[in-house]
């Protein structure tokens, strides 16, 4: 689906909706410096897959024993199909637009799933996955979290769940909680999916990808499993507006300044290409991605002599402080061998916040805007908006 046609769709939703709501009531080796030969190794533990791979929890998680039981609401009736459920057509993953009741249907990449009732208890044991739920649904409907997700380094929603009992990915943990559902990454255990579905717990693994189009759809397939359809158009509809108001200043800028996302751990360097997550907040924030220009795909090791190949104009790290940014920082602009490296004779080399660069959600749009300012610091005089609307 094409921009245009995302925006065809989620413009004319958006006003449907708030219209409905006010007749109602009156809401993710060193080679020659010509080329650079990625490599296939993994994207490195401390930067994307934290954020989708929490640490386990203490071992004094409450166990299936005691397992508090269900909430959710007795299946009822589906109803005639309304205008909100019809307008989810071409939705990627769920079943039936026009069933606007319960149980309903969606096809996750585990499989079809059957949702009996409205979820009141969510788990979804992905960073990206709870950012998006805690923008559709109150916080009380969200359980628990991973360990990543209460962690300020890796989590945009950090503060909004310290109160939450914390989840590993042992099977009896997240029974234990009790949930009516789990909407989880591609990166959950299959093992740990079948264990939960043989407890009789919906389990739906959702693509979680960067761009514009896959934003969206996953805030309307999550909002439709959630049953809260209106709040979720609403919230791609402030998600798209704050994306689209950004790329009509920097879809337009030419030249483009050539950016290389780069990172080190344990001492291998690490660049993001094409299909990245950080390859993606280049492209809105106006930069031509170098690592991409020079063939990488994906996040991949390289050496310091593909860097110089890839001559950016700009460095960012998208590294936690904690993991060694900003002495990583110290380390290019002293190189000797970088002297020469646009980025590094302009001193244009920034550590930017890494969680908004590589967490799967509506959060890399903050990391865009943010680049934005860097490269365009005419157009984008002012700080953007600190955080998005959230559920009440």
């Amino acid at each position: 689906m094409s921009l245009k046609s995302l925006r065809l769709l989620i413009v004319p939703l958006v006003f449907l909706v708030l219209g409905l709501a006010l007749a109602a009531c009156g809401s993710d080796e060193e080679e020659p410096a010509a080329t650079v030969e990625p490599t296939q190794a993994s994207t490195p533990d401390p930067t994307a897959e934290p954020t989708e791979t929490p640490t386990e929890a203490p071992t004094d998680t409450p166990t299936a024993a005691t397992a508090a039981p269900t909430e959710a609401a007795t299946p009822e009736p589906t109803p005639e199909p309304t205008p909100a459920a019809r307008s989810l057509e071409g939705v990627r993953g769920i079943v039936d637009h026009t069933n606007a009741g319960w149980p309903r249907e969606v096809e996750g990449l585990n499989g079809v799933v059957s949702i009996p009732a409205k979820p009141l208890r969510i788990i979804t044991a992905s960073v990206g996955h709870d950012e998006i739920t805690l923008a559709i649904v109150p916080s009380e409907r969200l359980v628990a979290v991973g360990e990543a997700t209460k962690s300020e380094t890796y989590s945009n929603v950090a503060h909004l769940v310290q109160e939450k009992a914390e989840i590993s990915r042992d099977p009896e943990v997240i029974i234990a909680q009790a949930p009516d559902v789990v909407v989880t990454s591609p990166w959950f255990p299959i093992e740990v999916v079948e264990a939960l579905q043989r407890a009789g717990i919906p389990v739906i693994q959702t693509e979680l990808e960067q761009g514009p189009e896959a934003r969206i759809n996953a805030i309307l397939l999550m909002g439709y499993i959630y049953g809260e359809e209106d709040r979720a158009f609403e919230f791609a509809g402030e998600v798209q507006a704050r994306y689209e108001a950004l790329v009509a200043v920097t879809s337009a800028k030419d030249p483009k300044p050539r950016v290389l996302a780069l990172t080190q751990y344990a001492d291998t360097l690490w660049v993001a290409g094409g299909t990245s997550t950080e390859g993606g907040v280049i492209t809105a924030a106006g930069g031509l991605n170098a690592a991409e220009d020079a063939g990488v795909t994906g996040n991949q090791t390289t050496s310091l002599e593909g860097v110089i190949a890839m001559a950016p104009d700009v460095i960012i790290i998208p590294q936690p402080v904690a993991f060694g940014a900003e002495e990583f920082r110290q380390s290019l602009l002293e190189h000797e061998a970088l002297a020469e490296l646009p980025a590094i004779k302009n001193g244009a080399v920034f550590v930017v916040e890494s969680k908004h660069f590589t967490t799967l959600s509506y959060w890399n749009i903050r990391g865009a805007e943010d680049l934005a300012r860097m490269l365009w610091p005419d157009d984008f005089p002012d700080p953007p908006a600190e955080s998005f609307s959230l559920a009440e």
